[in-house]
């Protein structure tokens, strides 16, 4: 195996690796309602265009764009299938989520992905999505981990395992489809994903709804990301755009951290 590829690969799988045991930590340490809004930010999405733009070229990066957000509207029908599944589901509560919530996010990613969507129309369903699951959400209680568990070297490596393989599953897959489903795979929650299973393997459906609750508001930290990609990869290449399109995705993150410590929780 060429070295180039042995270094992109690990990369690959110590970023998303690190990622998820950061945002447990923050929901375990802080509590799931920040972890959620973290959550939101372009975590998966920053290392699928790197390295589809260093790898693939930046003319194909800008033409999954589209595509790209409009699949957090698939993002988003995985969340709520697996809130609703683990309402509702008393054995295997955790795996059957998951699964309802992959089988959501696959079934609307196709729909996605047979429309020619525009950078409009795109925006605007996956704004709408965004509201109307903040609207859904809006009566989940806040809660916080009351007894964190005692981190070990197997567990952070079972952890961080998880997302690694993932990561890397996805974006090999999004860089030997066509740009549209480069777009769509990007939105895959290869790092919320692990998260919401550590939260709810740990610490039971409560703490896993209250992160949930945030993600939505947290999500336009990945919208603009994604859509600013259009204008910094072309202008300043992949490292500079990457950089500038962070730093637009960083400023609304900031604000809605700032705006969420300045006021009181409500259920």
């Amino acid at each position: 195996m060429e070295l180039a590829l042995v270094t992109s690969i690990l990369t690959k799988g110590l970023w998303s690796a690190s990622v998820v045991l950061v945002m447990a930590a923050i929901a375990e340490r802080v509590s799931p309602r920040m972890a959620g809004v973290l959550s939101g930010m372009p975590l998966s999405a920053v290392i699928v265009y790197f390295f589809v733009g260093h790898d693939m070229g930046i003319e194909f990066a800008v033409a999954s764009v589209p595509h790209g957000i409009a699949a957090f509207t698939a993002t988003l029908s995985y969340v709520l299938a697996y809130y609703f599944a683990s309402r509702r589901l008393t054995r295997f509560a955790v795996a059957g989520s998951i699964l309802f919530g992959v089988i959501a996010f696959f079934i609307v990613a196709f729909i996605i992905a047979a429309i020619p969507f525009s950078l409009v129309g795109a925006t605007v369903l996956t704004v709408v999505v965004m509201a109307g699951s903040i609207w859904l959400f809006r009566r989940i209680e806040f809660v916080t981990v009351d007894k964190p568990v005692r981190y070990t070297a197997k567990l952070l490596l079972a952890r961080g395992g998880i997302a690694a393989v993932l990561i890397v599953i996805v974006i090999t897959a999004a860089e030997a489809l066509e740009p549209k489903w480069t777009g769509i795979l990007a939105g895959f929650p290869t790092t919320f994903l692990p998260t919401l299973l550590i939260l709810h393997v740990t610490y039971g459906v409560a703490n896993t709804h209250a992160m949930m609750r945030s993600f939505p508001i947290g999500m336009g930290s990945i919208l603009l990301f994604i859509l600013s990609v259009t204008v910094t990869y072309p202008q300043w290449g992949v490292y500079g755009g990457t950089a500038a399109s962070l730093a637009f995705s960083l400023t609304y993150i900031i604000a809605i951290v700032l705006l969420g410590l300045a006021r009181p929780a409500r259920t």
